[in-house]
């Protein structure tokens, strides 16, 4: 009998495709950083990581990147299903930041404050807070489970000036900056986990800027259920 490999969402794999795109002369921003020079005439590779659950899945990541000296931008949820302040979970975070990866707020304040019946700012200034007593923040990117209720992105793109006034946000992962003119790469379920738009190999053959956000807890050593 022949064993078919479905996907292969293995570290290994995307440490062939992180190597090809610096082979191909691709330099690795992160998001703070490209939206402080955007310099014309390079092709920039934003490596994203959204950390919606198991914090224990970063550790291969971080890992890699200092193997690679390789940046990317970690979004952290606050209100989420994981605990920030836990011991292990902290140190992860404190392992990439200390790599020269970038940590930035991963939030659903609408969602939150209207199930849980509290303020929209003043939730998302609770989580930045809590946040930003151990990091430098300067970026957020709105978070929606499969199973979302509320989306926040709406409401923080018509409020987005007074925030950015109000809470010293430089940026959102939505913003114009990281979409036009950009090839947004993903995994993602359809039903099943595979990429969206195109692959990393066909990205990085293309040229053109890539952003690329993925999920840890996709993502694997050995198999996908080595991390509880």
């Amino acid at each position: 009998m022949t064993t078919i490999k479905n996907n292969n969402f293995s570290i290994e794999s995307a440490k062939t495709f992180l190597l090809h795109a610096l082979d191909s002369g691709y330099e690795f921003v992160t998001m703070h950083d490209y939206s402080t020079r955007k310099t014309l005439g390079k092709k920039y590779f934003l490596l994203r990581l959204d950390l919606d659950f198991k914090p224990a899945t970063l550790q291969p990541f971080v890992k890699l990147a200092s193997e690679l000296s390789i940046p990317f931008t970690l979004f952290v949820r606050v209100a989420g299903p994981y605990n920030i302040f836990w011991y292990p979970n902290y140190k992860v975070i404190a392992e990439a930041a200390k790599a020269g990866c970038e940590i930035g707020l991963h939030t659903t304040p609408v969602e939150w404050a209207t199930l849980m019946q509290r303020n929209v700012e003043d939730t998302l200034a609770a989580e930045l807070a809590a946040l930003r007593s151990h990091f430098d923040v300067v970026g957020i990117a709105p978070h929606r489970d499969i199973n979302y209720v509320y989306n926040s992105l709406p409401w923080l793109e018509e409020h987005w000036a007074h925030i950015k006034s109000t809470t010293g946000l430089l940026y959102h992962a939505y913003e114009d900056d990281f979409q036009k003119d950009w090839i947004y790469v993903n995994e993602g379920l359809s039903p099943h986990l595979g990429w969206r738009n195109m692959s990393p190999m066909d990205a990085i053959k293309s040229g053109k800027n890539i952003h690329m956000l993925l999920h840890p807890h996709w993502w694997y050593v050995e198999h996908p259920f080595e991390v509880e």
